[in-house]
């Protein structure tokens, strides 16, 4: 699928973006998409860029706007077509959108949106994210499932697949949603016809096998980067226990990798992950270094670039002690003479533990961030510090049993804790200990955990 037609795409759906920056090529290249394309696949991308912006929305609902977006397409690249027919048909369907009984999605935050006017109202809701917990992975169906789904949506099923994977892959570029679906649509065609072919579906799904692997990373690393709060302290610490590197290193490589995240997650077109993935390979990798890192891991590099990040993140981490954490917390962390003085008391407490996910070890740490962090603005640093010691010791002895308790959590003992903290644990180690975790919902539970930590005492 063409970068450019993903780009133009968002083109279309911030019209008044365009205009304001005075591109008026817009029509002549959508238009060339759009006969390159065809109507089919142009509504697929529309699909996919709604389904991941309104994932709460009903299938109906996401159709709906996707077809009044691929309308105007169509109707814009008529040769007798008005300069400002696309500003004019946004500005309808953004009128469409705030009406009463608006056939398109709920989005929360619209309300806001539809109190402006014109532009404003059309950039407000371009730029609306839906920003409730992630949904379920979709459940690969049976093979007779497949069929049977195939035969009965025939016409459409492959909006439909599209619909429900860009949903729940809603901060990946769309071209990879687009090309899953692509390979899912050729699969059932060849294998439900004329009855289901067992074989056939066995080839079909070891040929995908590496690309569903490195999907399944890249959404989860882009749930991350999209919705955990200094995202930047657990993944230095995540890499400084799994590759066992100090703190310079671990932070030089995980501000690349979050960096190529940042720039390219939220793009429509996949050449952007895929070039800053490949780069990072190269990096982490390196020839030098590899000599002195396990077997395993050297494996891994010996991957083309998009299997080594997928085979590397299987790994397992290792707990890495240092003896130079401040303990109490000194006011020093806070001089500017000692530069990332808090990242790296941070980084010393993370690598220590190796079992928790990501999101949870995240979070964790984001709350002794903004411990420290008040008091280095505070009008006496050390009497700050002091008074807030018991608290962090409470949350880094918090972070232990959490480490301990993923390590182990079927060997966990809620009745030791009051019936909602027995809960909370509970439910935060059978949903955040595995290593790909979902980010909201980890952190969410995490908060939980720290509140009631916080309420009743380690």
């Amino acid at each position: 699928m063409r970068n450019t037609a993903l780009i133009l795409i968002i083109a279309l759906i911030v019209p008044a973006l365009l205009a304001d920056k005075g591109k008026n090529y817009t029509k002549e290249n959508v238009c060339q998409e759009l006969k390159a394309i065809g109507i089919e696949k142009f509504k697929e991308m529309f699909t996919v860029l709604y389904s991941q912006k309104f994932p709460n929305g009903t299938f109906e609902e996401v159709n709906c706007v996707a077809d009044e977006m691929t309308k105007l397409a169509e109707k814009c690249c008529k040769d007798d077509a008005s300069p400002d027919c696309y500003d004019k048909g946004a500005t309808e369907i953004s009128e469409k959108s705030c009406g009463k009984d608006s056939p398109f999605p709920k989005h929360p935050g619209i309300e806001q949106c539809c109190t402006l006017q014109g532009h404003e109202r059309k950039l407000c809701l371009a730029s609306l994210r839906y920003s409730a917990d992630e949904l379920p992975s979709l459940i690969e169906p049976t093979n007779e499932e497949i069929c049977t789904e195939y035969t009965q949506y025939k016409k459409n099923y492959s909006v439909r697949y599209v619909y429900e994977f860009a949903r729940r892959h809603r901060n990946i570029p769309a071209g990879f949603v687009l090309n899953a679906t692509q390979h899912h649509v050729r699969m059932a065609k060849r294998c439900c016809h004329p009855a289901v072919k067992i074989s056939c579906f066995l080839e079909e799904r070891l040929q995908m096998g590496s690309a569903n692997i490195f999907l399944r990373f890249l959404s989860n690393v882009c749930n991350n980067q999209v919705n955990l709060k200094s995202y930047k302290f657990g993944l230095s610490a995540y890499y400084g226990n799994l590759l066992g590197l100090s703190f310079e290193n671990a932070s030089a490589i995980s501000s690349r990798f979050q960096s190529g995240l940042e720039k390219c997650c939220l793009q429509p077109q996949p050449e952007c992950i895929i070039e800053e993935l490949t780069s990072f390979q190269k990096v982490l990798c390196n020839e030098s270094k590899l000599n002195a890192m396990s077997e395993d891991f050297q494996k891994c590099c010996r991957k083309p670039a998009l299997d080594t990040l997928p085979c590397v993140d299987d790994l397992e981490r290792q707990p890495r002690q240092h003896p130079h954490v401040a303990d109490p917390v000194s006011s020093q962390l806070c001089e500017k003479v000692q530069p990332h003085g808090i990242d790296r008391y941070l980084f010393l407490i993370g690598v220590k533990h190796s079992s928790i996910s990501l999101p949870v070890l995240t979070t964790v740490l984001n709350r002794i961030k903004t411990t420290v962090t008040a008091c280095c603005s505070s009008a006496d640093v050390t009497a700050c510090l002091t008074q807030k010691e018991s608290k962090l010791k409470k949350t880094t002895a918090l972070l232990s049993k959490l480490d301990d308790t993923c390590s182990q959590y079927s060997k966990l003992k809620p009745t030791e804790r009051g019936e909602t903290q027995a809960q909370a644990w509970v439910h935060l180690t059978a949903s955040c200990c595995s290593k790909r975790s979902p980010a909201q919902v980890c952190q969410k539970l995490t908060e939980d955990v720290l509140k009631y930590d916080d309420d009743i005492g380690v």
